[in-house]
């Protein structure tokens, strides 16, 4: 089974191939920013430290969304609603403290 492994905690667990990167989390007990838990609303991203070529591949809306927050699509950024493991994988957390995804966003988009 693929581990999951959070920083700065070491907290780390061992999930089910193909499990969402924020189920992990929540299994592995530590806090991941959340809101939609459905590539909508951005306050999931944390950057991927080690094993990215484990994750499924960005789905359009998640490159999207990552572009729309100014954030980088080339992988070591994910949306842990979306990123699911295959294999392990080592994320950092403190990442979501470098950004606020409702800064990103225009006011007149309604």
């Amino acid at each position: 089974m693929p581990r999951l492994t959070f920083l700065p905690s070491q907290k780390f667990t061992e999930v089910e191939p193909q499990t969402k990167i924020l189920l992990g989390g929540r299994k592995a007990g530590v806090d991941i920013r959340f809101g939609c838990a459905a590539c909508r609303c951005g306050m999931c991203g944390v950057r991927i430290v080690a094993g990215q070529e484990t994750l499924s591949p960005m789905k359009s809306t998640e490159v999207e969304l990552l572009r729309r927050l100014k954030l980088t699509t080339d992988g070591s950024v994910r949306l842990a609603c979306q990123a699911r493991l295959d294999g392990d994988c080592t994320v950092d957390l403190d990442f979501q403290d470098t950004y606020n995804p409702d800064d990103s966003f225009d006011d007149d988009e309604d």
